[in-house]
């Protein structure tokens, strides 16, 4: 490890509060969230820490469940935050070249079960990992903005070994083509220890 990377995992180990563990995540530099845009379309994919979905399901109240096993069921897969923007007030993924109520409806049925038909990691060999859910996040958000909470498999250990991860968003709707969001493996490795949890 160079020094400058030591010194970079020892500013980034530890942090006191949910306010300025969040604004960490939020920002581009720690590479946890990716961008890319075509035709108008903002796409961010944000990646979402196990340990903080453990704490913020456990915030909710969920008896059912300790911190250990909650843990564990975040840590069998990876999910991330996928969000749709355009650049055109009025303009959203539910709403882009819709001619009357029934494309409408398809498109809201299509952006709500069928997304994870377009979103997928890149493996080896070719191989494509699908989400095993994909839900809306918040149907009104300000601005038009769509956002999709998305779960992946952690079915093949080996590709979660790589240095990379490649999440691919197929577009089959937007007209914005194929759009990558490459996540380093050491991004993740230096996510901090967050305190507040504990």
């Amino acid at each position: 490890m160079t020094i400058a990377a030591l010194a970079l995992s020892s500013c980034t180990r530890s942090i006191g509060s949910e306010t300025a563990f969040l604004k960490w995540l939020d920002n581009p530099k720690n590479g946890l969230v990716k961008k890319a845009s075509a035709n108008g379309f903002s796409f961010s994919l944000k990646f979402l820490p196990s340990e903080y979905l453990a704490y913020t399901e456990l915030k909710k109240g969920n008896d059912e469940k300790g911190w250990n096993e909650l843990l564990h069921d975040f840590e069998s897969s990876m999910s991330v935050l996928f969000s749709i923007e355009h650049d055109m007030h009025g303009i959203d993924a539910t709403n882009y070249d819709i001619q009357n109520m029934a494309a409408y409806k398809e498109r809201i049925n299509e952006l709500n079960f069928g997304l994870k038909q377009h979103l997928f990691i890149k493996g080896s060999e070719g191989k494509k990992i699908r989400p095993v859910l994909t839900t809306f996040e918040n149907n009104y958000e300000i601005g038009g903005k769509k956002t999709f909470y998305v779960v992946f498999p952690k079915t093949d250990e080996e590709q979660w070994k790589t240095e990379s991860l490649d999440i691919v968003f197929d577009d089959p709707f937007l007209d914005t083509g194929i759009s990558h969001f490459a996540f380093k493996k050491q991004h993740i490795d230096q996510i901090p220890t967050l305190e507040f949890i504990n």
